[in-house]
């Protein structure tokens, strides 16, 4: 009992805010048509003015804020290097490395050619420098070997560079033939052209993709000398009011692979990710599943209302009334907040399980006061006398709980609670206006007298069966043991912060990221540090890679390849060899000279001499022989045919000039320095200013959040300014969990000091927090035990926890305070309300857990869960507490007639 100077000020504020409600329902009854009128225009005004201006800031770096350390080191970074963010990766991987290269080269002309859908794009390893430099950043044994091959290789470079043509070939092979025939002279690697051939010319009669890697057969490897698949890294255009900013961009992109033939039939295997692809891909599984939640949900929650009001005419009511309030929170929240963000957005779920809750207990109370004998606006009188502090009470709570959020730093929570916590209030006046003048304009038809007991008690049996009042002292003792029990598993409860694994995995863009993170040499997810200049960026790197967790890390200056002199001497005395100039020559292919089938038939002769000299079983005798038999079906089919033998010529001989010309080219390498690099490799790491970057890749598969946590942690205690991806989801993550757990504290604490101003009696308040916070303790152990994880997508079943227990437990404890005896508590229409709103609410959530997406399956199944427990908790707990713990309400002097 609090002071009595204070009781007694409360009791008459409370009972002045009573007679307010009981005057505003009445003014509702009243002045229906006026009310329904008005509420209708302004419903009509508000969804003008949300469609006109309704928007969706998809950026995700807005939805923390600002002020955070690690955000403030973000944009420092982000304002230096700008490149990285919300970026396309094609991944391309051919046959061979030519066919890549080609492809990389097609794709990074066709995108540049495009700016209003792409800002940028950049190859890495790619262009003019890498091509004739490259071989510099292989190893000094490597650049020995290439050497070697290349000498062995003169001959064929030689004769080829002067006639790359299909007679050219054929004639080079006859002649080696022959001099092998003549005197057992050997050229090196005749076997392996052979086969290649061979390949061809199968693809070409099987009308099969396939053209002669020619970098494999010369010798030089130049297929070695970088990875074996390339990225095209491209930013595009984003547009950030629309669902999904990327969206244009990919369209425009897929369209041009498509164009330009980079698929699977053409020899290629080509993946698209990064942060704008996996973004759009969530986005698009969201609202794909979304569409059949909203639809199992309409007509779930239509099916229980109409189970639990009973009447046509009150579900339509509480469904209308659940739209407008919709309406007006979104003009509201646009008008005052701005556009929605993808967290804030949630709020409809939000509403949609108070909102009913709302118009379900007001409705199911009206109900029972008509059967009670009461005419229409009698029963209107005795709801608002009987609940409406209740309901005020309840919203006043539930939109604490969601106000709750405000002073926290995780911004994109903080407009989800304005908006949340403004849409509880709204609710509650449309229920106490709308509902009434609604009922008034369309009553309900009793044709006869109703009994006073409650009509849908028997579809719950057991309460009658077994009342709470028999077992109240084994409830409670069994809770008491299952929350003891429930605290250690609950402190175990994980939070998964990667937002990875909120995507649908069998998207392309997950599982081409997935692919790159499990390679320490194409992580995705690295660390960035900005230094002062190249020499604190040098020596930051050799502290960082000496850590367990750096695979390696990257400047600048690793890009200036170490033993150049040394590398350079070999490759100055192979061109004497080799001169570069005669494969930097401009000689393409030219259409096959008439008597190309000719010099093939020659081919085919000398072809099966050799066979029969070395023996069709050896190595060399089986490829001259499938060789030989292969040519002779071409020509006794083709041979005529000018177009096949063009077709031929592209296959055995199209990617032979561009690698002559990249033989060429990496012949003529020259001395690379930090001013020779190429300005974009060179932006890429340094800032005009002389700042540096250095790039940090983690040794680890940072799938496993664990993995991420150790590596982040490691490297934060040698860099502490390091950013990045990592850092902001594990740094994020637990910004975003200290959000929630500052909020419930707080909403707690206000709904604990706003029930004691009302209730004025600490017994009560207490029985009405228990139950809250043993079903928040359920939960989160359930969910440990369940294998669910918070995420970022779920952790909202929290404040909707909070907000739909103190409401119920408000409803069922005020229904008490009216006077009703425990025994006979569960009753009344109270608690049934109570159940059907939980179990109209339970539909919605529970059609969100069947969704393909995984973190909206994810955000259903822990609400699911949560509303579950709370229904338990404050159906079974709450009464028993009530029975255990208190005298009758009449007894106590705070019974209060609910007017039936």
């Amino acid at each position: 009992m609090i002071l009595p100077s204070v009781d007694r000020f409360l009791q008459h504020t409370g009972v002045r805010i009573s007679q307010a409600l009981a005057a505003l329902v009445d003014l509702a009854v009243r002045r229906a048509a006026w009310m329904f009128a008005t509420i209708l225009l302004v419903t009509l005004l508000a969804l003008i003015y949300a469609v006109g201006h309704f928007s969706i800031d998809t950026d995700t770096s807005h939805a923390l804020s600002r002020d955070l350390p690690f955000q403030q080191r973000e944009m420092a970074y982000q304002k230096a290097f700008p490149q990285d963010k919300n970026t396309i990766v094609v991944v391309l991987q051919g046959d061979n490395r030519n066919l890549t290269d080609l492809a990389v080269d097609r794709l990074s002309a066709w995108v540049r050619t495009r700016p209003q859908a792409f800002r940028d794009v950049y190859v890495p390893g790619g262009g003019a420098f890498f091509q004739r430099n490259g071989i510099l950043y292989l190893s000094r044994k490597e650049v020995r070997n290439f050497a070697n091959r290349v000498t062995d290789a003169q001959p064929f470079i030689a004769r080829l560079s002067t006639d790359p043509s299909l007679n050219g070939l054929s004639d080079l092979l006859s002649m080696a033939i022959g001099q092998r025939l003549t005197n057992g002279m050997h050229l090196s690697g005749l076997t392996d052209i052979f086969s290649a051939v061979d390949q061809a010319v199968m693809a070409q009669m099987q009308n099969k993709p396939y053209e002669i890697p020619w970098n494999d057969l010369m010798g030089g490897s130049l297929a070695k000398m970088g990875p074996a698949q390339r990225f095209v890294i491209i930013q595009p255009t984003l547009d950030y009011q629309s669902l999904e900013p990327a969206a244009a961009a990919l369209r425009t992109l897929r369209s041009g692979l498509t164009a330009l033939h980079l698929d699977a039939a053409h020899g290629l295997r080509v993946g698209v990710t990064g942060g704008a692809v996996l973004d759009a891909e969530q986005m698009k599984t969201v609202s794909q599943g979304a569409t059949i939640s909203l639809v199992l949900t309409l007509g779930l929650e239509i099916v229980l209302l109409v189970i639990a009001l009973r009447s046509l005419r009150l579900v339509f009511g509480v469904l209308t009334g659940l739209i407008v309030g919709m309406i007006l929170s979104t003009a509201w929240a646009l008008f005052f907040i701005g556009p929605f963000n993808l967290i804030s957005v949630a709020f409809a779920i939000l509403f949609i399980g108070l909102g009913v809750d709302f118009g379900i207990q007001f409705c199911l109370r009206y109900r029972e006061e008509l059967f009670n004998g009461a005419a229409h606006r009698q029963a209107m009188h005795r709801v608002t006398r009987g609940m409406g502090g209740a309901l005020s009470l309840a919203a006043l709570a539930a939109a604490l709980s969601f106000y709750a959020f405000v002073p926290t730093s995780y911004a994109g929570i903080v407009d989800l609670g304005l908006i949340s916590g403004t849409s509880m209030l709204i609710a509650l006046l449309l229920t106490l206006t709308f509902l009434p003048a609604f009922l008034t304009l369309w009553p309900m038809a009793l044709t006869a007298a109703k009994p006073t007991s409650y009509p849908h008690l028997r579809y719950i049996p057991t309460l009658v069966r077994h009342p709470i009042h028999r077992y109240a002292y084994f409830v409670l003792g069994g809770v008491l043991l299952l929350a003891l029990a429930a605290i250690p598993v609950a402190l175990r409860t994980s939070f998964d912060f990667n937002p990875l694994h909120m995507i649908d995995h069998h998207s392309e863009g997950v599982q081409v990221f997935e692919k790159l993170l499990a390679d320490p040499q194409t992580a995705p997810y690295r660390m960035e540090v900005l230094t002062p200049d190249v020499a604190s960026a040098q020596a930051l790197a050799a502290r960082v890679e000496a850590l367990p967790t750096v695979a390696r890390a990257l400047t600048v200056s690793s890009y200036i390849p170490a033993h150049q002199s040394e590398k350079l001497a070999v490759l100055q005395n192979l061109q004497i060899l080799v001169p570069p100039f005669s494969l930097l020559m401009p000689v393409g292919l030219q259409p096959p000279a008439p008597d190309t089938t000719a010099h093939l038939a020659e081919l085919v002769k000398k072809l099966l001499a050799l066979a029969q000299k070395e023996g069709q079983h050896t190595r060399d005798g089986e490829a001259a022989v499938a060789l030989a038999r292969h040519l002779e079906q071409f020509l006794a089919k083709s041979g005529a045919d000018p177009a096949a033998i063009a077709a031929l010529q592209q296959r055995v001989m199209g990617t032979l000039p561009g690698e002559l010309r990249r033989l060429g080219m990496a012949l003529s390498a020259a001395p690379v320095t930090l001013q020779n690099l190429p300005q974009s490799l060179r932006a890429r790491y340094l800032t005009t200013s002389g700042a540096a970057r250095v790039e940090i890749f983690p040794r680890a598969n940072l799938s496993s959040n664990q993995a991420m946590t150790t590596f982040v942690r490691s490297v934060l205690k040698v860099a502490p300014n390091a950013v990045g991806t990592p850092v902001m989801l594990v740094e994020g993550g637990e910004a975003v969990l200290g959000a929630f757990q500052e909020a419930t504290f707080i909403a707690l604490a206000a709904i604990s000091l706003l029930l004691l101003l009302a209730l004025r009696r600490y017994r009560d308040v207490a029985i009405i927090m228990i139950p809250l916070l043993l079903a928040a303790l359920f939960t989160v152990a359930a969910m440990r035990l369940l294998g669910l994880s918070f995420n970022l997508g779920n952790i909202i079943a929290l404040p909707l926890l909070i907000g739909l227990g103190v409401a119920f437990a408000i409803y069922l404890v005020m229904r008490w305070r009216n006077g009703v005896d425990v025994a006979h508590l569960l009753a009344t229409s109270t608690p049934m309300a109570v159940f059907f709103s939980g179990l109209t609410t339970l539909s919605a959530f529970g059609s969100m857990a069947i969704s393909r997406d995984p973190g909206m399956a994810s955000l259903g199944e822990a609400l699911s869960l949560a509303l579950a427990i709370v229904l338990l908790c404050i159906l079974i707990v709450l009464p028993a507490l009530l029975l255990l713990f208190t005298a009758s309400p009449r007894e106590d002097g705070i019974a209060q007639d609910e007017g039936s």
